[in-house]
């Protein structure tokens, strides 16, 4: 059995990234670049009005008492008329400056009479309200770092310099499968005996926070010889295998002697947590194993607390969970030897935090007010209320 922070840094050491795909960009938000990308032009490409203004040679400015306007310049426009002595043109924001100028003067500063310009800014300095080129960005420099996590700011950047396509570290695909034979599909009647199947329905929409839609799932009897095919058949097909249920010791858990028998190289077994103890990693190659308990809210506790660590892994992302430190505003008691995870209701605005009722592992209904989790140490036996705790955003 190994600690919470041991768990973790097995994931981390053990787990590499895929390979890369080519995507286009506007569906890569989320993805991580799989190499630099080196910008191909000079943004901006051309010396650039930052203001609605006037532009001229700074030069003729100090020399003048007013400027002839010989021009407008638009956006998007470029003019053919070079700026000559004492000459200047009217321009708008992101528009090129004509050849010869080297200031923008913004219009609130001007004054107009006839062709006339007369500058008001006693203040104006040489390039003032110019872009220089390349002032963003220089050609043939990196744009984007590899690793960079694509955000609409980054795609954003990327347009910006012409790119249609990006190199990505590739999600990973993934098959669940589900272990029970008291399982029943929601939609159906249940039979005595029976409860309904809800952890494939939590999974996917985990899942989705990690941009991962596509989603395999398998039900699956609890039998030895079931198990070990449905976990051969998965480690060929899929990058990583989700099993919910038949971890534990009783007499119809299957997983981890199926997972021995398809050689799964077992990275750790049993968390000193609470829920989740029997948590099972392991790998084959490149191919990754999570085995998690049955109940609900431990397959939810272990899905945010290691399998998103697996997922950032294979993905290359960081989209782990924020932890922050807040007041407790109840006293909660708990036995030695491990840590619990306690569904929590976080206030931001007060930093306080409240361990709601309905911990055990099988009750759902914590979970659905929650927003994070309380951690407490293993060897915590009683914290009181006021006291500082850590606590998990999700």
């Amino acid at each position: 059995m190994v600690s919470v922070n041991e768990a973790k840094n097995i994931i981390r050491h053990q787990i590499s990234a895929l390979d890369s795909i080519i995507m286009n960009l506007d569906d890569a938000k989320g993805y991580a670049l799989y190499e630099d990308i080196i910008s191909p032009i000079n943004v901006p490409s051309f010396i650039q009005s930052s203001m609605d203004g006037y532009a001229f040679a700074f030069d003729d400015f100090k020399s003048a008492a007013s400027l002839t306007i010989i021009d407008t310049i638009q956006a998007g426009k470029s003019s053919s008329n070079k700026i000559q002595q004492n000459q200047a043109v009217r321009i708008f924001t992101g528009a090129a400056l004509p050849i010869g100028a080297d200031t923008v003067l913004m219009q609130e500063k001007a004054k107009v009479e006839g062709d006339q310009l007369f500058v008001l800014d006693e203040k104006l300095q040489k390039g003032t309200n110019a872009r220089s080129i390349g002032a963003d960005i220089q050609e043939s420099a990196i744009a984007v770092k590899k690793g960079t996590i694509l955000t609409p700011g980054a795609i954003g950047l990327l347009a910006s310099l012409g790119i249609t396509k990006v190199s990505v570290t590739r999600k990973p695909t993934i098959n669940i499968i589900l272990t029970g034979n008291e399982l029943q599909d929601i939609g159906k009647p249940l039979t005595p005996g029976q409860i309904y199947e809800s952890n494939s329905h939590t999974l996917k929409a985990g899942l989705k926070r990690f941009g991962i839609k596509e989603v395999n799932f398998i039900k699956v009897a609890d039998h030895l010889e079931v198990v070990t095919e449905a976990i051969k058949v998965s480690l060929n097909k899929f990058d990583l295998t989700i099993l919910t249920g038949g971890i534990s010791v009783g007499d119809f858990d299957f997983v981890l002697e199926a997972c021995q028998q398809n050689n799964v190289e077992q990275l750790f077994h049993k968390v000193k947590q609470k829920p989740g103890k029997p948590l099972y990693i392991g790998k084959k190659e490149t191919k990754v194993v999570c085995a998690l308990p049955g109940n609900p809210a431990s397959v939810l506790s272990c899905f945010y607390h290691y399998v998103s660590v697996v997922l950032d892994q294979l993905s290359n992302t960081s989209l782990e969970m924020k932890t922050v430190k807040a007041s407790l505003t109840n006293t909660y008691s708990k036995q030695i030897g491990l840590t619990h995870f306690l569904k929590g209701l976080y206030n931001h605005v007060t930093n306080e935090v409240t361990i709601l009722d309905g911990q055990e592992s099988f009750k759902m209904s914590a979970f659905a007010m929650a927003n994070c989790f309380v951690e407490l140490p293993e060897d915590i036996l009683e914290i009181r209320s006021s006291e500082i705790v850590k606590i998990h955003l999700f």
